[in-house]
Formats: structure tokens, sequence, C-alpha cells
């Protein structure tokens, strides 16, 4: 049997139980657990000489017990010196460090703070914690808040997402920190698991309206608080070569800041299925790939390959690394790797290693993080569908990239759209059209954008006279979105049960297997 067979089921077969236990989430398992696990896989191995059967069977097993393992690993509980435990109606005080770049918003500045302490003075809350005194070695927030004798602080571990209302003065990544307010444990929005999407981040409480000081600065990593002024510099100038909503929507395109774009834009490029382009994902990764290839329509297509992966590594540094960009960078360059190399086998198995190793590291991007989902679905898209829609698109021109990038949306709107409408409950109708439309003007804007700004440091005038191309392709983006998002019952609310997305994926895969065959044939 060959030997890619066993990697495809031992992956699978991790990926197949971190999904299904989602719903077995456990700090520990019982030990007849790993009694069963360990004599079935003693007895696999003795057999898999004899037959392939117990070999597909050993890698089953294989990948159940690691993905069980990794799940205990990363359960959270809340210990006695969690910072969650200290949840009450009362205002407390933080003292930690800023460990993550600031999330601004328009009216408000969030901060995940690493705390290692909390003072409080509610006499109910210290009996019920019963946690050794500690003295605290950093000077409070305001000192009149509280009586010094009623006092109590404590070494607890954890992390908490700060948000401040005030946002002067500013506060950067790295920065030691008191902060002011109620602690509360993150609920649900509406629909929106608020408490899931933050567990990705390994953060289980939240302080909203909160005061923030900064006692002192520099104990973050010197190279991430580099990288995170070197992307403000950048955003500032951004700002200062271009109007709103194109400067927030440039932003978008190139570092995935959001923040300053009118809610009426972002409704139009929900309508119109386009909101993905705002934000670092795969997508914009693969954009920024293409048009380096293009740039480099000189070489061989196989010379082109290196260039682009060196570019990526490079614009997941520029744009601060976050564990996001980088999943987004890893999954663009797959999508590339897919359609160069055009060996499905090998493709798959490199895009479910990757999986294998980001739900290792964290199970939660599997269960709760929605952009993983998507992207894990669109580069198997790309990767077994671009090559059947290749055929159709040949009219397309082959100049900038523009029939790769053609071929890379379908593909994946194919493969993602059936959970996009499972996870948000709605369907864009004009989307595929939106896509086809503004596929030729993304990587032109972000290529004027990006040389724009960095001329704009040497020479302000030059840099305005290359953005002034960006903001002319950005400004058609913007009407195709307005314009299809106008076009009646352009989105449609629809529900859809799980059984139908199964039979409709179960479709396109033996689509896909039928192709493959009649290509062999």
């Amino acid at each position: 049997m060959p030997k890619s067979w066993l990697t495809i089921t031992f992956l699978l077969s991790f990926l197949a139980s971190s999904v299904a236990l989602h719903w077995m989430q456990l700090a520990s398992y019982p030990r007849e657990v790993w009694i069963v696990f360990l004599v079935s896989i003693i007895i696999s191995l003795g057999l898999s000489f004899r037959s392939n059967v117990f070999k597909l069977v050993l890698c089953v097993l294989l990948g159940s017990v690691i993905s069980f393992m990794r799940i205990e690993q990363t359960t959270h509980e809340i210990r006695y010196n969690s910072v969650e435990a200290f949840v009450s109606e009362e205002e407390i005080i933080l003292h930690g460090i800023i460990l993550a770049e600031p999330d601004k918003r328009p009216m408000k500045t969030k901060f995940t703070v690493d705390v290692d302490n909390i003072v409080i003075n509610n006499g109910a809350l210290l009996e019920r914690v019963m946690l050794p005194l500690d003295d605290c070695h950093w000077q409070s927030l305001e000192e009149s808040t509280t009586s010094r004798e009623a006092v109590k602080c404590f070494k607890v571990d954890g992390k908490v997402l700060v948000t401040d209302n005030d946002q002067w003065p500013v506060h950067k990544y790295g920065d030691e920190v008191v902060a002011i307010g109620v602690l509360e444990l993150p609920g649900q929005i509406e629909d929106f698991h608020y408490d899931r999407y933050l567990s990705r981040f390994d953060i289980y409480s939240v302080m909203y309206r909160a005061k923030i000081e900064t006692i002192s600065e520099g104990h973050g990593n010197k190279i991430f608080a580099f990288l995170y002024d070197l992307k403000e510099k950048f955003e500032s100038q951004i700002n200062r070569l271009y109007p709103e909503p194109h400067a927030s929507f440039m932003a978008g395109l190139l570092t995935g800041s959001r923040r300053g774009i009118p809610e009426h834009l972002l409704e139009d490029f929900q309508t119109t299925g386009l909101t993905h382009i705002i934000a670092i994902s795969g997508y914009n990764i693969t954009i920024v790939m293409s048009v380096v290839a293009a740039c480099l329509f000189f070489l061989p297509l196989r010379w082109r390959f290196y260039p682009s992966i060196i570019s990526i590594i490079f614009f997941t540094i520029f744009v601060g690394a976050s564990p996001s960009v980088v999943r987004a960078a890893i999954m663009g360059s797959l999508g590339l790797f897919a359609l160069q190399s055009g060996r499905m086998k090998h493709s798959f198995i490199a895009v479910l290693l990757t999986a294998f190793i980001m739900i290792a590291v964290n199970p939660k991007y599997l269960w709760y993080d929605a952009g993983f989902q998507l992207s894990f679905l669109a580069v198997l898209g790309v990767t077994f569908i671009g090559p059947m829609v290749e055929p159709y698109i040949k009219a397309v021109p082959k100049s900038f990239s523009l029939r790769e990038a053609l071929q890379m949306t379908i593909a994946a709107q194919l493969t993602a759209v059936p959970l996009i409408v499972v996870l948000f409950g709605h369907f864009s109708v004009v989307a595929p059209l939106a896509n086809v439309l503004v596929a030729f003007f993304i990587p032109l804007g972000m290529l004027f954008g990006f040389l724009g700004t960095v001329l704009s440091f040497i020479s302000f005038g030059l840099g305005q006279a290359v953005s002034f191309l960006g903001w002319g392709m950005l400004q058609i983006i913007i009407f195709v979105a307005e314009s299809l998002s106008n076009v009646p019952y352009a989105l449609l609310d629809v529900e859809v049960s799980w059984w139908g997305i199964l039979i409709y994926y179960i479709v396109l895969t033996a689509l896909i297997i039928f192709w493959s065959r009649k290509k062999v044939e």
C-alpha cells in the first residue's frame, strides 16, 4: 500500500476525531478510554505486518489518540488563580502587560492584557476565592478610589480583553498597564458566541469601559514592537494619501485593518459577497503572490513560485504576523502550490498536514474560527475544483494573472459558499458576478496602493500620483459593490440544514472523482 494513503488516513482520522470531540471537550478523559486505545494500538501493530487493513486501522487509532491528547491539553478549566475566578459586579484593578497589537476601532480600542496581579477590596469575593495575600510592587491607578487598608492584591494568571473608550493617552504593545473596571465573562451576542470567539485566543474574561494607565513601556518582543510601529506609520501615510472611505478600504486590503470603513459600505460588501477582500485572508495573500508572479512574467512559470513565496513571507512579517495572517499566508501559499504543481494528491496531503499542525496547536481554530474553516475549504476548492474550472475560462486573458485570480475565486466560491450560508444564514445571489467583476481591479489596487504609499515616504508628490491610480481601482470596486447591492433580492435569507450541506459536498466530491478518472483515461 502506498505510504501516501497511510498519511492521508492518519491526517483524516485526526481531523474527524477533532470535529467529533467538539461535543466532548474534557480536560481529562476517563482512564478506560486510554486503556482501550492502548490495547487496540498494540493489536493493530501486531497484525499490521500481515494485512494492509490493519495498517489503516493503526493510522486511524494514532490520529484519534493525538486528537484526544490535544483536546485534553487545550481544554480550559477555571483554577483558583485564574483571572476569571475574580468575576463580580464590583470594580477591581488589573495589572499586566499588553501582549498583542491593540485592536483600534472608530470609538474604542481593545487591548489583550496578560494579567499577573489583581487588586480587590470586596470582602465577599475574598472569602469566595481564598487566595494567599501578596504585596503589589506597582502603583495603583488611582489611590484615592480605594481604601489602602482594605486593598488586597493577588497573583493571578490569564488574559483579559480590556476596552478603552477614551482612546487617549495612547497605549501600545508591550506597555505595562493598570486598568480599573468591572471584570465580566464574555457572553453570547444574539446568535454570535462571543465567548467561543475569544477562547481561540485563550481569553475567558473581559473588562468593558475600563480606565487604563501606562506605568512603563518596552516589555514586549522587540521585533513585533518594531513591526507594529511600522504598520501604524504605514496606515497613517495611507490616511494622508487617500480620502475616506478609500483610506480605510486600502488599509483593509494591505494591512487587514477594518476600522473607519462606513457601515453602509460594509453592508454593500456583505450583500455582494466581497467582505473577504477587506481583511487579510488566503485570497488577499494569493493576490499578492499573483501580482509578484505577473511582474516576473519574463521568467519560467516554476521560477516565479519562489519569489512569490518570499514576498508572502515579507508581507506577513510587515502586517504583524498575527495568527490569522500567518494562517492566511499558509493557506494562500498552499493554493498557489496546488495550481503550480497540478498534483492533486500531493496538494491534498500538504493541505491536510497544514490543517493538522494548526489544529494540533489550537483545536479551537477548527470549531470556532470561521476564517480558518472558510480558508481550509477555499484551498481545497482551488486544489480540486480549480483544474476543472480552467477549461471554461480560457477566453480570459492571463495578463496580471487575471485568469489565475478568476480561477481561484470561482473554485473557492464553490466550496466555501455552502458553509457561509450555514454560518451567516444568507446567500448572496450576486457574489459570483461581483467577484468576477472586481477580480481584475483588486490586484491593481493593492499594487498601486502599496507602491504609492512606499514612494510617498521618499517623495510625497510622486506617491500621490501613483496612489491616484490605486484610488481609481478602489472606486471601481466600490461602484460594483454599491450597484450590485441595489439589485432586488441580491441577498437572500436562507436556512439550510446540515444534511443539505452534507449532500452538497458529497455530490461535489463525486464530481471531482468522476472528473479525475475521466482525465486519467
